[in-house]
């Protein structure tokens, strides 16, 4: 598997757990890495996969922060959670050197996002969707100065009304992205 560049890895139901573990190493030249299915804990492995610049986690589910473990990959260039994590807080405190494009999906407990300063400094393109639970912008997407597109989907009625015409109370944190997509 010395050459394999892309990998997924689904199951047949959401409920079914992915047994990563069972894979003492991953592949060396893993550009893209698809996972679909629950995980009981972030593999050990994920920490080197130095050539990865896709990763896709879908109905993972966990309870500890994934963010740490990949935040340090220093070709990741798109990220895509879709219920990736159970928490009510996501925090991005480090890393993510090179990311463009960053996913966060169906987060049902999610309330509270934050982007500590120099954190993803490259990301143009930030998309949150079927995350009811957030009624306020991400802290600290002010610091994405290269932000290109905000696009938020199935959101809180609170959290568009907080960008748009009647309270505009977070329309300041978001002014400098050109283009902002609520629907």
């Amino acid at each position: 598997m010395t050459r394999l560049r892309r990998l997924l890895i689904m199951v047949t139901n959401e409920d079914e757990t992915l047994r990563m573990d069972a894979l003492s190493s991953p592949p060396p030249s893993l550009q893209s890495l698809v996972l679909v299915g629950k995980l009981e804990k972030v593999p050990q492995w994920f920490s080197s996969l130095e050539k990865l610049t896709f990763l896709y986690l879908h109905w993972s589910r966990l309870e500890e922060d994934v963010l740490s473990q990949i935040a340090a990959l220093p070709n990741l260039a798109r990220l895509s959670l879709n219920n990736a994590y159970s928490g009510k807080q996501m925090v991005f405190r480090t890393g993510f050197p090179k990311l463009t494009s960053l996913t966060i999906r169906n987060f049902p407990e999610l309330n509270e996002i934050i982007i500590r300063k120099s954190v993803m400094p490259k990301v143009q393109s930030l998309y949150i969707a079927d995350c009811m639970e957030l009624e306020t912008v991400p802290t600290g997407i002010e610091y994405l100065e290269n932000l290109q597109e905000l696009i938020l989907e199935s959101v809180s009625t609170q959290l568009k009304n907080r960008i748009n015409l009647g309270e505009r109370m977070d329309f300041e944190k978001v002014q400098h992205i050109p283009k902002i997509y609520m629907r």
